[in-house]
């Protein structure tokens, strides 16, 4: 009696890998695994990974808007790194945009705009005023 090897079709290290998917709005991640660049990317580069950030806060303290700011970081390789970020002050509005564009980017436009290093994402600046009290007390015994 002779016996086939049997092959694992129930691999799942295959093609992108996605970065807190559970995170994803869910019709970002629907439009995204319907995208032609998914299966570009899959097919050239299947050791990338693709991550997505959603960030709400004020944009400052004076205005005290929200602002809305969704990101899309894809790793094609280690030196080949692309973002697809935008800001609105409307909720929905970036997630519309992202699923708009990803019916028509394309690999060759991702290749084209990747950079070896991604900025950070957010920047902080925190302003330390001195406690008035203790400035005064300071100027009289020093």
């Amino acid at each position: 009696m002779e016996i086939n090897k049997v092959q694992n079709h129930n691999q799942t290290n295959f093609g992108i890998k996605y970065i807190n998917k559970q995170t994803w709005n869910k019709d970002v991640l629907k439009a995204f695994e319907k995208s032609k660049i998914l299966k570009e990317i899959n097919d050239n580069y299947p050791k990338a990974n693709v991550k997505m950030l959603k960030i709400s806060g004020e944009e400052s303290i004076a205005n005290a808007e929200i602002l809305h700011t969704l990101i899309m970081d894809i790793e094609l390789t280690k030196n080949k790194l692309f973002r697809w970020h935008l800001s609105s002050h409307a909720e929905n509005v970036p997630e519309k945009n992202l699923i708009k564009d990803l019916e028509t980017l394309t690999l060759n436009q991702v290749e084209e705009s990747s950079v070896e290093k991604l900025s950070p994402v957010l920047s902080i600046s925190i302003n330390y005023k001195q406690n008035p009290i203790k400035a005064f007390l300071q100027k009289i015994f020093s």
